[in-house]
């Protein structure tokens, strides 16, 4: 039986033995459930929430605003016959009600606005980065899950030959058809096999629990038909696209943006300030007993500092210096963007070529492993051969395994840099 009917009917039992009823995770479900569980999602998307809470403070500052204040107490005041009042126990109480209405702020409330909205579309689209960095995770833990069960199968069916190559060598030792180096070659490569099984134990226990970090739930049952998602034409096409939806960039230039608003809100600072304000007022007792008065005032208030001694300057200063170092992450942010685009589709591009080569030679590889296994049957080559060729088998479908999960977790790696989910 060759290693390839080995793994089948490897997959055929344990598709048995799965429970009746018990139903597949496909790559997508995992994803989702990584969205809703993940804690580094969890605090990107709180920081999103914080921003969007900002830009609600700010655009609040054009509303008017309704504030209501009061006081009271209880004492005794002693006038001393003035106003012909002596001693006399009082409860003075006061209330009063305003209205604001901000009219002119020097556009400071503009500007506060703007930088708001721009922090919330900067954290809007480290959200979307988050998100599609985290696919691309879930994927390679998906696939790391799926490979590391391929080639622990490949692994056990590579010991059963290994055990029934050694079995027949001994044999035919026994009955002086070979020397005793090609037996203890034999027990050799059946030693390496069983060190190659523990290997790929140990590396799927290992990727089991990689899996159930990133997405919170075990890797029982995973559906193995994965289909990538679909990549750019070209590479030109995938640069242009990353330069108009690449979450990184997105946020750099948001980012820009709220900086230049940043520069408004601090020169806002050196104009004047109107609001219109309306107040009704009442007072008991405030001056001596039996005290009342009750009142309504409307005007307009107004604020101008005219000297601040620098801190208005620098302020400014300050916010000029944060636009210069936002303009800079833009720059920095286009370049890594470009570079990591490329890097990325040359990935994308090597891993689909290695996966047919890989496929050819995993084909060739099992073709040349039942000819010598044929050939040593019959006496025609030594117990060696099919050791070397058992070997190679096993190396080139082992790559095969690795390529294919290569070919899906390169294109999320490249999804995550074009745009954000």
């Amino acid at each position: 039986m060759s290693t390839v009917r080995a793994v089948l009917v490897l997959t055929l039992l344990a598709s048995v033995a799965a429970p009746w009823g018990a139903s597949a995770m496909t790559l997508p479900e995992a994803i989702a459930l990584a969205r809703r569980s993940n804690a580094d999602l969890a605090q990107t998307r709180a920081r999103s929430d914080v921003a969007s809470a900002r830009l609600a403070q700010a655009r609040a500052g054009r509303l008017p605003s309704l504030i209501l204040s009061g006081e009271g107490a209880g004492g005794t005041t002693d006038l001393g016959g003035f106003f012909g009042f002596g001693q006399s126990d009082v409860s003075p109480r006061a209330a009063s009600l305003q209205l604001r209405q901000p009219l002119f702020t020097g556009g400071g409330v503009s500007a506060a606005i703007a930088r708001a909205g721009e922090g919330e579309a900067a954290a809007r689209a480290e959200l979307g980065g988050a998100t599609s960095l985290l696919s691309a995770q879930v994927a390679a833990a998906y696939v790391g899950v799926l490979s590391a069960q391929d080639l622990l199968a490949l692994s056990r069916a590579q010991l059963v030959q290994m055990d029934t190559i050694t079995a027949q060598a001994k044999l035919r030792f026994k009955g002086g058809e070979i020397p005793r180096t090609e037996l203890d070659q034999a027990v050799a490569r059946q030693a390496e096999s069983r060190a190659a099984l523990a290997r790929a134990e140990g590396q799927l226990a290992r990727s089991r629990a990689h899996f159930s970090s990133v997405v919170g739930a075990e890797p029982d049952g995973l559906e193995t038909v994965i289909v990538p998602p679909a990549t750019p034409a070209s590479l030109d096409e995938a640069i242009a696209m990353a330069s108009q939806s690449s979450p990184m960039l997105l946020a750099a230039e948001a980012a820009e943006r709220a900086a230049q608003a940043g520069v408004r809100y601090a020169r806002a600072e050196r104009l004047p300030s109107l609001a219109l304000t309306a107040t009704a007022s009442t007072a008991r007792d405030q001056f001596f007993p039996g005290y009342r008065a009750d009142g309504v005032t409307v005007g307009v208030q107004g604020r101008w500092t005219l000297f601040s001694g620098g801190a208005v300057s620098g302020r400014v200063d300050e916010a000029n210096a944060e636009l210069r170092r936002a303009q800079a992450g833009v720059d920095a942010a286009r370049a890594q963007v470009r570079e990591a685009v490329i890097g990325a589709w040359g990935d994308v591009v090597t891993a689909r070529a290695v996966m047919l080569a890989a496929t050819d030679q995993a084909s060739a590889a099992t073709s040349a492993l039942d000819s010598v296994r044929n050939e040593v049957r019959v006496g025609q080559k030594p117990v060696l051969d099919l050791l070397d060729a058992e070997r190679e088998a096993l190396a080139a479908q082992s790559a095969l395994v690795a390529t294919r999960g290569e070919v899906t977790v390169s294109a999320y790696r490249l999804e995550a840099l074009l745009r954000g989910q």
